[in-house]
C-alpha cells in the first residue's frame, strides 16, 4: 500500500514510563501502532520516559515527574500539574524535532498538548483515551477537533460524542492477533480483568459471580485498596486474584474461561481486555453501554446485557456456551486485527 507520509513521531504516556502497568492501554496502543504502520512501510520514533521497556524503535527518553492518570479526575476538578512535569518536557522536545517527522501524535488525554496545536509547523495530530477528564481537557479537545479538521481520532463514536468531536476519525485500539491464542475448549470459571478501581466495576462482576455459583478469576492492579479490600471481605470465597499479568500469562487466563465479565460504572471509551478476550475466542458479557456496544456483537462474540437488571447476565451467562468461539476469534480478528489498524491510519493520513 502507498503511503505518503513515511516518518511519524509519537509522545508516549505521562503517567509512567512505557510499559509499566499504570500505562495501561496506552503502552500496548503505542506497541501495535508501530508493528501496523512498519507494516505498511512507515517509520516511527517515540518520546517517552526515561526507564521504560525497549520499545524497538528510535526512542528519546526524557525525565520529570509523572502526572496522575487523567481516568482519575473528576470534570469539575482542576487537573494538576506537578513540579517539573515530564509531559511539559515531551512536548516541548517534540516542538523541537518536529521537522524531522511528517506528524507528531499525541497518546496523551491532557490539556497541554492540545492546546500547543496551534503552535506546531508540523501537524499534531493526536489520539483521543478517555470518555471525559478534566472539564477544562475536555473542552480543549473539542476546540481543537473544530479548528484543525481530522487533527483528533478517537477509538469509538461513544467517546467522540461524550467529547463533542464532529465527524470524528475513527482508529480503534487493534490487536497483533498472532499474539493471542484461539482456546476451543472453555473452563469452568469466569474472568474479569482492569485496573481495580470503583470507576471499572470489579465490585459488579463478583456479583454476578456470586449469584451464579461461579468463580471468578480477576487479574489486574490494584490502585484502589480499600476498594479492593471491600470486595475481598464480602465475594473472597467466589474470586481467585491473580495479580497484574503480563500478556501471555493473560490470555491464558482469558482463553480458558466460560466468558468475560465487562461490568464498568462509566461510559467507558473503548476497552481493550474486551477484544483481548474475544481474540482468545472468550466471548464477553458486557454491560450495555458505551464502547461496548461497539466492541460486543451480540449473539456472536458474547452478550450485552442491562447493567441494571443482573437475571440479564445470569442469563448470558447460561447461553454463552451456545456461542461459537471460532466465531468470536473471527470477528475480533476482522475488526481489530493488524490489518484493519494498518487501514485506519492510513485513512487517517490521507485525510490531513
Amino acid at each position: 500500500m502507498p503511503h505518503k507520509h513515511k516518518n511519524i513521531l509519537f509522545i508516549a504516556s505521562c503517567v509512567g514510563p512505557y510499559g509499566a502497568p499504570q500505562t495501561g492501554g496506552v503502552s500496548r496502543f503505542l506497541e501495535n501502532s508501530i508493528e501496523a504502520l512498519t507494516r505498511v512501510g512507515v517509520d516511527t520514533a517515540v518520546i517517552a520516559p526515561v526507564g521504560g521497556q525497549d520499545i524497538g524503535v528510535p526512542t528519546f527518553e526524557v525525565e520529570g515527574a509523572f502526572q496522575a492518570s487523567a481516568s482519575s479526575q473528576r470534570q469539575t476538578e482542576n487537573f494538576i500539574v506537578p513540579p517539573d512535569s515530564i509531559l511539559a518536557s515531551m512536548v516541548q522536545l517534540a516542538w523541537q524535532k518536529q521537522y524531522e517527522f511528517d506528524f507528531v501524535i499525541n497518546l496523551n488525554h491532557d490539556w497541554l498538548p492540545y492546546f500547543m496545536t496551534t503552535y506546531f509547523s508540523r501537524p499534531l495530530l493526536h489520539i483521543a483515551n478517555l470518555g471525559h477528564s478534566s472539564l477544562a481537557t475536555d473542552r480543549e479537545i473539542a476546540r481543537i477537533s473544530r479548528q484543525y479538521k481530522n487533527h483528533v481520532a478517537v477509538l469509538t463514536l461513544t467517546q467522540a460524542q461524550e467529547l463533542a468531536i464532529e465527524s470524528p476519525i475513527l482508529l480503534p485500539f487493534c490487536l497483533n492477533e498472532t499474539n493471542y491464542h484461539f482456546q476451543d475448549k472453555a473452563g469452568d470459571y469466569l474472568a474479569w480483568a482492569g485496573r481495580i478501581t470503583p470507576e471499572k466495576g470489579l465490585v459488579n462482576a463478583a456479583k454476578i459471580a456470586r449469584e451464579a455459583g461461579i468463580l471468578l478469576k480477576v487479574a489486574g492492579s490494584v490502585e484502589d485498596a480499600d476498594y479492593w479490600q471491600m470486595i475481598q471481605s464480602q465475594y473472597g470465597p467466589h474470586l481467585e486474584y491473580m495479580g497484574y499479568l503480563e500478556r501471555e500469562a493473560l490470555q491464558k487466563m482469558l482463553g480458558s474461561a466460560m466468558a468475560m465479565l465487562q461490568t464498568q460504572e462509566w461510559q467507558e471509551a473503548f476497552g481493550v481486555i474486551t477484544i483481548e478476550a474475544m481474540a482468545c475466542g472468550t466471548p464477553v458479557i458486557a454491560y450495555d453501554r458505551g464502547a461496548n456496544r461497539e466492541l460486543v456483537k451480540h449473539s456472536v462474540s458474547g452478550f450485552l446485557v442491562n447493567p441494571d437488571n443482573r437475571q440479564e447476565a445470569l442469563l448470558a451467562i447460561q447461553k454463552v456456551s451456545t456461542l461459537n468461539r471460532q466465531a468470536c476469534r473471527q470477528y475480533a480478528v476482522e475488526r481489530f486485527g493488524m490489518t484493519a489498524f494498518s487501514n485506519h491510519y492510513s485513512r487517517w493520513f490521507s485525510n490531513v
